[in-house]
């Protein structure tokens, strides 16, 4: 892949990175890069790779999916390469957004997961989260990884009716 190329590609990840305030999966940043033959799979995870080891996309694995956020490395390159991006790449990128953004930020409000913090003593982690920042977050003590697996999976489906009996619970 050519330099020249490969650069406008990290630009325009880095562009939509910047102007969303959620984490985007790899699937979203696949789906309006590949839908818009800007470029191949294997060419994006590699220069997604790339970002990432400059410093500038940080990376999360969140219940088997891949997270970007822009790092403040990479949001400080944007702001001073912004004018190299084409004006029509950058209305692509906000027509997808717009016609995207509540599918993209949907799929990422509600996430759990799960980790092992001594033997027969897993945490399960789960929150929602909305434009970055963190409504509700706990965290529940549990014996096995199967517990803490399940736990995690139900509140995919159980945090739109737990969410606002807590808060009716603790504030009311």
């Amino acid at each position: 892949m050519l330099q020249e190329t490969s650069m406008l590609y990290k630009l325009t990840i880095l562009y939509l990175l910047n102007r969303v305030d959620y984490p985007i999966t790899n699937n979203a940043l696949s789906n309006f890069l590949l839908q818009n033959d800007f470029t191949d799979y294997f060419n994006l995870q590699q220069i997604m790779g790339e970002l990432i080891d400059d410093g500038y996309v940080d990376k999360e694995t969140v219940r088997n999916k891949t997270l970007y956020r822009i790092s403040k490395s990479g949001e400080a390159a944007i702001r001073l390469l912004d004018r190299e991006l084409a004006p029509g790449m950058k209305a692509d990128i906000e027509k997808y957004i717009t016609d995207n953004g509540m599918d993209l930020r949907d799929d990422l409000s509600v996430m759990s997961r799960y980790y092992q913090e001594d033997i027969n003593r897993y945490i399960a982690n789960m929150f929602i989260e909305e434009a970055g920042e963190k409504l509700i977050e706990m965290n529940i003590t549990v014996p096995t990884a199967a517990d803490a697996e399940r736990i995690c999976a139900k509140w995919y489906n159980a945090s739109d009716r737990l969410y606002p009996v807590i808060m009716k619970e603790l504030l009311g």
